[in-house]
């Protein structure tokens, strides 16, 4: 009985293509990449982001404990890989690292359309601008239509790097949204200190 009683558990967390489903506590499992070849043909689970900022940190620590909570992240959404879309090390003053990227997983399941894919073959209006997906990755863009350029700038002094991004990441899913876009393909996305802070974004809005 007790026996049974693991297998039940085993085959619990086995998706539906046989692979091991991904939960928070597993964090460890999930791949981080910057190679938009090993995420093709999974389906996207979300975006994801973190940061580490410690006074005189060394660049390679900060690093390494901003992987671990990109991947606890990932896995809160049961992501098996990341692909890094932004790796920045910046002094603001201070050290910090700040890394942003879009979570997958395996689904072999063809008869489902989900709500990531409806969404982008609809016109969004300006005032659905939270509908706009924001990606680096040119294999999403396959087979959508150029309307336009936007681009977006956000500068505070002092401003924290990742909140500096988010906010630009806001007003260029709102300029994107004003043409009626469902995607933008990020091309420029930089950090600077001159000397207030500052979070430049450039992209091209795609639809279906």
């Amino acid at each position: 009985m007790r026996n049974f009683g693991l297998i039940f558990i085993f085959l619990s967390v086995l998706s539906l293509n046989g692979f091991a489903q991904i939960t928070e506590s597993d964090w460890e499992k999930v791949v981080v990449t910057r190679n938009s070849d090993e995420v093709k043909g999974l389906k996207r689970a979300g975006d994801v982001s973190a940061e580490t900022s410690r006074l005189y940190g060394k660049q390679s620590k900060l690093r390494e404990e901003t992987t671990i909570k990109i991947k606890k992240e990932a896995a809160k959404l049961g992501s098996t890989i990341v692909l890094i879309s932004v790796d920045e090390f910046a002094m603001t003053p201070i050290n910090n690292v700040n890394m942003v990227g879009v979570a997958y997983f395996q689904d072999n399941k063809t008869d489902s359309v989900t709500n990531d894919i409806s969404e982008k073959t609809q016109s969004i209006e300006e005032t659905d601008w939270e509908k706009v997906i924001v990606t680096r990755n040119k294999n999403e863009i396959v087979g959508y239509t150029r309307i336009g350029d936007v681009s977006a700038e956000t500068s505070k002094l002092y401003g924290k790097q990742s909140k500096l991004r988010e906010e630009t990441t806001i007003k260029i899913k709102k300029e994107a949204a004003k043409l009626g876009a469902t995607i933008v393909l990020i091309s420029v996305d930089e950090f600077a200190m001159t000397p207030i802070n500052n979070v430049n974004m450039v992209g091209v809005a795609y639809k279906k």
